[in-house]
């Protein structure tokens, strides 16, 4: 007897302990997240209110933050929206797909793409807004055109809402948000632009006098595009409180790539291009109020949504997953990341990343290395490389430059270190790691470097 009331003791504790367990994070069999992936368009990294910036208007992506757990120093691999998406569908470098330009004939392997996976793991799955990969059925998506990059949220939201009617509470909802949005043309209604006095625009100090009237034109523009995308977000939202939906809901936010007024950004290797805040936030199953600094890469998401989602991140992934820190089990991110820029064309009849790699660079907390392996000119900037630069000078480097960046002392990137005797090392040092980087990951011999030691 004393035995059998030993064994009923031990099972009231364990249910005890289980009752008492959090469950933050916890995925059960049948209440998997619904998931909404938003993807901001060409959108400057800072121009958010929960990235400090107290003069935008971005107040439903704020709260989803503030909610949620913030990585405030993500890297996406490449710095132009179609290898971007391609990545955050396959989860690989642009290098390891093919997929590493805008203009190009090569399209994403289906095998392991995240609607694909989540559709095998019971997903319905919904494509709207920016998507370059040819039939949506075959990359895993059940619902949705993939077709309405120029019309979604432009033009409202019938479509998804009708989605959310039909599925929403009966299966998990998997959502690629992607307006074109605050990507060109920036045309926003009177109704976002009237939220901004033009001339209390705050201007960087680095901006000439002669430069300063236009930047604040074509900063008003920015900022009610961005007003007007962080309204479609909360008319989702409203969409899906009214299904009942919204608390079992997970919401991703990322940015595709930047766009900067004052600073080069889309199309480079510099921190405009290349950055963006990556945010997770599910009410029911993700601790708000956290925010964290280290390095992530954007290929983190991939497996971070699988993991949540209950479906098993394939063996091709090249990033981690963020769940660990978000669930308080480690607090380190990345100590270094890297990147590949590629231009906006590929040469004609020779479409291979090795060929018309442009720049590499190495990111570390505070340092920032790049290595440009091809001539960039702005004679060739509109037909090849396509380097947003806006209000400010163009980037022109020769084959073999290399720039060193203190982003603690200088996070604009204004001032290159490269040549100076003390860095010498760490900028030798930074070479061969962005190289080995690129051979280790599957890239080939760079034929701009073909012959070099």
């Amino acid at each position: 007897m004393s035995g059998f009331l030993q064994q009923a003791t031990n099972v009231w504790v364990l249910l005890a302990v289980i009752a008492s367990a959090p469950l933050v994070g916890c995925v059960l069999a049948g209440e998997q997240p619904n998931i909404v992936f938003i993807i901001s368009d060409d959108h400057d990294n800072e121009h958010l209110g929960f990235m400090g910036n107290g003069f935008v208007h971005t107040p439903n992506l704020d709260r989803l933050a503030r909610a949620g757990t913030v990585f405030t120093r993500g890297h996406l691999p490449m710095s132009r929206c179609h290898p971007t998406l391609a990545s955050f569908l396959s989860g690989r470098w642009p290098h390891q797909t093919g997929v590493y330009h805008n203009f190009g004939t090569k399209k994403l392997d289906p095998a392991n793409s995240l609607p694909r996976l989540l559709r095998d793991a019971g997903y319905a799955t919904y494509v709207e807004g920016k998507y370059w990969e040819g039939d949506p059925r075959e990359m895993g998506f059940t619902h949705g055109i993939g077709q309405s990059a120029d019309t979604f949220v432009r033009e409202g939201q019938a479509e998804l809402f009708a989605f959310i009617d039909e599925v929403g509470g009966q299966r998990p909802m998997f959502i690629w948000w992607a307006p074109k949005i605050p990507h060109l043309p920036h045309d926003p209604p009177e109704e976002y632009l009237a939220l901004f006095d033009r001339n209390e625009i705050p201007v960087p100090a680095w901006i000439a006098e002669d430069r300063r009237e236009s930047f604040r034109e074509k900063e008003h523009l920015s900022l009610a595009m961005e007003a007007w995308l962080d309204d479609g977000v909360g008319k989702l939202e409203r969409k899906l409180h009214e299904k009942g939906v919204h608390e079992n809901t997970m919401f991703v936010f990322v940015i595709d790539n930047g766009w900067c007024n004052g600073l080069v950004s889309k199309g480079s290797p510099f921190e405009k291009g290349v950055r963006t805040p990556v945010f997770f936030s599910w009410p029911a199953g993700i601790k708000g109020g956290q925010r964290f600094d280290a390095l992530i890469s954007t290929l983190d998401i991939y497996p971070t949504i699988l993991s949540y989602a209950g479906a098993k991140t394939p063996a091709s992934a090249a990033g981690n997953s963020l769940r660990p820190m978000i669930e308080g089990e480690t607090p380190k991110g990345r100590e270094r990341l890297f990147g590949a820029i590629y231009p906006a064309f590929v040469t004609e009849n020779d479409e291979r990343p090795e060929r018309d790699i442009y720049a590499l660079y190495l990111r570390e907390e505070r340092w920032k290395y790049i290595f440009f392996v091809q001539n960039v000119v702005a004679s060739r900037n509109r037909d090849y490389f396509r380097i947003q630069w806006i209000e400010t000078d163009y980037p022109a480097r020769r084959k073999g430059a290399e720039d060193l960046y203190d982003l603690h002392a200088d996070p604009t990137e204004q001032s290159n270190l490269a040549a100076r005797p003390e860095h010498a090392p760490r900028v030798a040092e930074m070479r061969r790691a962005v190289l080995a980087w690129w051979e280790e990951t599957g890239g080939k011999p760079i034929d701009a470097l073909a012959g070099e030691g």
